[in-house]
């Protein structure tokens, strides 16, 4: 495991949390998501239904205004629209047994269109978009029934808009939210300093570069003890960091091109995911092999 992918796991969180009137918003939230009130969430039995499948591949460049909308094709959503079949691997000699069978409970409960939109090949000045993926870790705050609901509720003002890629349960069940040709709404105003310089794309003029056009966004579901402002809660389940290291190995991305949500927010205001174990995390990692099942890249479709 390299140093740069310890050093660079720093905390933060594209979280979730519903106002209640009985005390303030919390900081550590996209702000706009701490204001919305229960009424304006799906209640239960109320799953979004898509109209079909997300078209696959990217959009060339970005409309002014607005963004376009995303393309739907017939068919069944499944769950080979978020990662291919499972590739065979060359485990080495002395893998645990646990990890050459490791499957964690995987469900499908695509976001509202209105909650994520086109990867692009050019950004919002006609320049090429290109750049490596990277994979962007944050926390819930809140339950994880509660951030799909959010997710799979229409949101029309853009400001309101937010995904992830994937949520990770506490039982270290696997929700898929936004496909990973797509671009999930997870680092609003952000960008990832590279060795190589910053890296960060604007697709909209309106809005601040992000680095959301070539992230992948990944969140844990907070623990209990985890819906308030202080920097700190009880920490993820062994399972958790388990899928998470499962997951991550799925998408080939290489181990310093993992961040999480603070470190690329330039807001200052991110501190998810909070309590996270960068040790017990790298440890999970080094045991996985890297396959290309889930593709991230952008493509003319």
């Amino acid at each position: 495991m390299k140093k740069s992918l310890l050093l660079g796991l720093s905390l933060s969180v594209c979280a979730l949390i519903l106002f209640s009137p009985w005390r303030h918003p919390l900081r550590v939230t996209e702000p706009v998501l701490a204001q919305h009130p229960p009424t304006l969430v799906a209640s239960a039995g109320q799953w979004y239904t898509p109209p079909g499948i997300p078209a696959p591949g990217c959009a060339a460049q970005p409309n002014p205004d607005p963004d376009p909308d995303i393309r739907f094709q017939p068919g069944t959503l499944s769950l080979d629209r978020f990662r291919s079949a499972l590739q065979p691997v060359s485990w080495p000699q002395y893998t645990p047994d646990w990890v050459k069978t490791y499957q964690p409970p995987e469900q499908v409960a695509l976001a509202h269109p209105t909650n994520f939109g086109e990867r692009f090949l050019l950004d919002a000045q006609g320049r090429s978009a290109a750049r490596p993926p990277l994979i962007v870790l944050h926390e819930t705050v809140v339950s994880g029934w509660q951030t799909v609901r959010f997710f799979q509720t229409a949101h029309y003002n853009d400001a309101d808009q937010a995904s992830y890629h994937a949520l990770i349960k506490r039982d270290g069940s696997i929700f898929y939210l936004v496909p990973p040709d797509k671009r999930a709404f997870g680092a609003g105003n952000s960008v990832f300093n590279s060795p190589n310089g910053p890296e960060t794309t604007q697709t909209n003029p309106k809005f601040s570069a992000s680095v959301n056009n070539f992230a992948y966004h990944i969140s844990f579901e907070t623990p209990p003890d985890g819906n308030h402002n202080g920097r700190t809660h009880s920490g993820y389940t062994d399972r958790q960091y388990a899928s998470l290291a499962w997951l991550i190995a799925k998408t080939g991305v290489s181990d310093d091109r993992i961040t999480t949500h603070q470190a690329v927010d330039r807001s200052g205001s991110r501190l998810d995911p909070r309590s996270f174990d960068r040790r017990k995390f790298a440890l999970y990692l080094q045991q996985f092999p890297k396959t290309n099942e889930i593709s991230i890249g952008c493509w003319q479709p």
